[in-house]
């Protein structure tokens, strides 16, 4: 073998091999970026200060990193991370939404959550007065 041919190999093989660690060393950080996205959702509790709204901004952006980092997760699930983390006040809805068998979007049922929590806080309003 010539030594020419012999020096592209040899860099080939090293090419190779640090090729192998990066791969290794992004794979980890892929696992870690997963986790932590799943991570963030489990943990995510809406307050009950926090608008349907804005609780639900938060998980679909949770929902993104999940998806960027190839978790993917099925709209029932989503949902059903949705009720997990939404507020107590919410149970009635919840209730309902399982009694009826419903198939909506995320954003069919945050425009409906909201409408909910806005016939709550008006219901409480009125029983303050």
């Amino acid at each position: 073998m010539t030594s020419t041919l012999y020096k592209q190999l040899e860099s080939c093989k090293i090419a190779k091999v640090i090729q192998d660690k990066l791969e290794d060393m992004f794979r980890c950080q892929a696992s870690l970026a997963r986790q932590s996205a799943i991570t963030s959702l489990m943990n995510a509790q809406q307050k009950p200060s926090t608008l349907v709204k804005d609780h639900m901004i938060t998980l679909m952006g949770y929902f993104v990193e999940a998806t960027d980092n190839e978790d993917n997760l099925d709209q029932n699930t989503q949902i059903e991370m949705v009720f997990k983390s939404s507020s107590k006040d919410l149970i009635g809805f919840r209730a309902a939404y399982n009694l009826g068998n419903k198939n909506l979007t995320l954003t069919q049922l945050m425009k409906d959550l909201q409408s909910y929590e806005l016939m709550l806080n008006s219901s409480q309003s009125v029983e303050r007065v």
